[in-house]
């Protein structure tokens, strides 16, 4: 098994780093081999960053005056997992990929748990498939594809756009407006000067202090507001 890490720096710079690393070993059922690898990326000519990711958890952070987007990726894996897992550049975009798809019969989940540091002021688009994600202080917009695991959004600058299969939400602090289409898990969110719009499969909906509200669908739970609009 191979596993490929690649990290290219900006054009602009003309720099590039590109890293490979080998696992290798025994694979037991319950036996997961760990790796730790770290990716870097200059950014300073970047306006978008989007994240596509499988299993394992991810935690993005944006930064006032960062000109890098750095990451550090905790790898586990059987012997005969396929790992892919890089940091690209395409225009005036960056994209992470990280996926760890299981090979064979095993009792083992592969799956790739990634923190982000990144330039507050570039917009981010997330696509994951499994696994907590937790995001802060990015001051732009923001999209998030999410198949399941919990959710947690703090300090966004732009608007917020969520959609979630499953597992709870939990957002605080956007300047901009928010929308969410979530098929099962609670919702709560607080602090919103914009507009906030929900449809929901089921789970309980709490919004505070919000510009404004519109809930297109609640299919079951409870709904509780406070300060919200003119409601």
């Amino acid at each position: 098994m191979k596993l490929t890490v690649i990290a290219v720096a900006a054009a602009s710079l003309l720099t590039g780093c590109v890293v490979y690393a080998n696992g290798s070993g025994g694979w037991g059922d319950d036996d997961l081999k760990h790796e730790t690898r770290e990716l870097s990326l200059a950014a300073a000519d970047l306006t978008r960053f989007e994240i596509d990711a499988g299993a394992g958890s991810l935690e993005v952070v944006g930064e006032q005056g960062r000109s890098v987007i750095d990451v550090v990726a905790e790898v586990y894996y059987n012997e005969k997992d396929e790992i892919e897992l890089s940091l690209t550049q395409d225009g005036d975009q960056a994209e992470l990929v990280a996926d760890a798809s299981r090979s064979g019969w095993s009792d083992s989940s592969p799956h790739i748990n990634l923190t982000v540091y990144m330039p507050e002021a570039m917009a981010l688009d997330v696509n994951d498939g499994s696994g907590s994600i937790s995001i802060s202080g990015i001051d732009a917009d923001v999209a998030i594809h999410d198949g399941s695991g919990s959710l947690e959004v703090r300090d966004i600058g732009g608007d917020l756009d969520i959609d979630d299969g499953s597992g709870s939400i939990d957002v605080r602090d956007v300047q901009g407006d928010i929308m969410v289409d979530d098929g099962s898990g609670s919702i709560y969110i607080n602090d919103v000067a914009g507009k906030v719009t929900i449809d929901d499969g089921s789970g309980s909906i709490t919004v505070r202090n919000a510009g404004d509200l519109d809930i297109i669908d609640d299919g079951s739970g409870s709904v509780s507001t406070e300060n919200v609009g003119n409601h």
